[in-house]
């Protein structure tokens, strides 16, 4: 279920390969830095919807996060976007054998989409978004993550969402290191109330986020 927050996450990164794109180089060498984005925009649908108890399976691996219709602004009027973006499923959780669900016979053994698992996610995605392909004023970028954590409220304001930190591995620039901040804004599904900080870590039913143009940025 990590991999799907990610996803969450995985709006996050998209932003951060877009800033080291997006700045132009100079005929004399690397640009100045660091490049500031923001405005980034995205949906984030998880792998299976969000509850407390999660959902049964027998897969011990984790259905995948998708992250599309990313797109954001950087200083110099630069634009940018990227396609689907697919956060890997990680290792489902393994449910406790005096869990009514648990089945041995039918294989039934694990869990995902549970809210721990998601307050769990930010420390998976370097493992499960290991690279972002991007595209910036008609040039391709790609973002190599690093680390991430996950971030409850604070710089999100009333949003919940994550802090990426990574390395741009494509162009010449003066720093390689970029930072992006992707807060969850609007969330939809049947238990869903439309504000994804009011629903974490109790609504039951939560399919996916909006990513928050307000807060969200990224710094290259």
């Amino acid at each position: 279920m990590r991999r799907k927050i990610l996803m969450g996450v995985l709006a996050l990164a998209l932003p951060i390969g877009t800033v080291a794109g997006l700045s132009s180089v100079a005929s004399a060498g690397a640009p100045q830095n660091p490049i500031a984005c923001t405005g980034f925009t995205g949906t984030v649908t998880f792998g299976s919807p969000l509850s407390t108890a999660g959902i049964a399976t027998t897969a011990k691996d984790g259905n995948p996060t998708l992250i599309t219709g990313g797109s954001f602004n950087c200083a110099g009027g630069k634009s940018g976007h990227a396609g689907t973006i697919t956060d890997a499923g990680g290792k489902n959780v393994k449910l406790a054998k005096t869990d009514p669900r648990y089945n041995k016979t039918t294989g039934v053994k694990y869990t995902e989409g549970t809210w721990s698992s998601f307050t769990s996610a930010g420390g998976s995605l370097k493992k499960t978004l290991k690279v972002i392909n991007l595209t910036i004023g008609g040039a391709a970028v790609q973002f190599k993550t690093k680390s991430a954590s996950e971030v409850l409220f604070g710089s999100c304001g009333s949003d919940v969402g994550f802090n990426i930190s990574g390395q741009v591995k494509s162009g010449t620039y003066a720093d390689k290191t970029a930072s992006v901040l992707a807060c969850l804004g609007t969330d939809f599904g049947p238990g869903a109330t439309g504000n994804f900080g009011s629903d974490y870590n109790h609504a039951q039913g939560v399919d996916g986020a909006h990513i928050d143009a307000g807060p969200s940025k990224a710094t290259l």
